[in-house]
């Protein structure tokens, strides 16, 4: 039996068998896996709402009655597909009011709520619900708490569902075929300006990919624009933008000269690891010096992602 059947099938028969000991069952989770950007409140990665759709199709059939989440959008896009299928509006609960959460789930007496929560809430929780100290890890999102309350009795389940933090790792197409992410290049975001061109001012854009060990993200300040960029292509900018391949672009007097043919300019920043930027300037001057592969790929990205965030700001107006 595989594990996410197992977790099915041991979650039916705990529903079940619940109205014959009136006991309240809580199944804790914390929000999957969440993007980089923005930093205040993000939303989930792309490998975050696949698990986001992973717990709905676990959780399907569990009996669950009440869905809570926090005021954060990370919460609120876990819970949505199985509130969506369940036809449940999730109820909102500050992460920091603990005391007004547990009033609410104990209101559910003899029911089965879910709780989506952050790895620091949901100790908390199972705290002030009876239950014994955890823990949670800072790179774990597949921890599932199962804690039923009967009377004065509370016990107990933690069980795992989905891939962990080395198996989602590994799960990321890395370069040769080999996981080994120590050698990826250490970009860590790219911003980049597009001005100029024919129109001027109108068709100016601007544009920020941030990376994380879970993907890339890029967003438009003021656009509302934001994509969660595949994995292989997340992989494929993170390299042709490595510093080490753009050396002679960075360095030289290519950065100056390099032809764009569409009528813009780019400013490309860099940002890695060790905290350094490394600036990047590609003029239209209508030349046609050869450059590296490394940058026209860079560069034919950040094209094409330009014209998508202009397309999107004037579609949404």
């Amino acid at each position: 039996m595989s594990r996410r059947v197992a977790i099915v099938f041991f979650l039916g028969c705990l529903v079940f068998s619940l109205p014959a000991v009136c006991a309240t069952t809580v199944i804790l989770a914390r929000h999957a896996e969440k993007a980089p950007a923005p930093a205040a409140d993000p939303p989930l990665s792309a490998i975050g709402r696949e698990r986001a759709q992973l717990l709905a199709s676990l959780l399907a059939n569990a009996g669950v009655g009440a869905i809570f989440v926090t005021e954060y959008v990370r919460t609120q896009q876990t819970a949505r597909p199985l509130a969506e299928r369940l036809h449940l509006a999730p109820e909102r609960v500050d992460a920091a009011n603990t005391a007004k959460l547990i009033a609410a789930i104990r209101r559910h007496d003899g029911g089965t709520v879910l709780v989506i929560g952050h790895s620091n809430t949901v100790p908390a929780i199972l705290s002030a619900l009876g239950g014994p100290a955890v823990a949670v890890a800072e790179n774990a999102f597949n921890d599932l708490f199962v804690c039923t309350i009967s009377g004065q009795d509370v016990s107990l389940l933690r069980l795992r569902y989905g891939a962990g933090p080395a198996e989602t790792a590994s799960l990321r197409p890395p370069s040769n075929g080999v996981a080994m992410l120590e050698k990826r290049s250490p970009v860590m975001q790219i911003q980049f300006v597009r001005s100029g061109g024919f129109a001027g001012a109108a068709t100016n854009v601007t544009g920020t990919v941030n990376f994380d060990e879970s993907g890339a993200q890029v967003i438009s300040e003021g656009t509302k624009y934001a994509r969660e960029l595949p994995p292989q292509e997340a992989e494929q900018l993170r390299t042709s933008a490595d510093p080490a391949h753009l050396a002679e672009a960075l360095n030289g007097p290519a950065a100056e000269s390099s032809p764009v043919r569409d009528g813009y300019q780019y400013q490309i920043s860099l940002a890695t690891k060790d905290g350094k930027t490394h600036k990047l300037e590609v003029n239209a001057d209508g030349s046609v010096k050869k450059i590296s592969p490394e940058l026209q790929a860079l560069l034919a990205w950040v094209q094409e992602e330009a014209q998508k965030i202009w397309a999107h700001r004037i579609t949404n107006r």
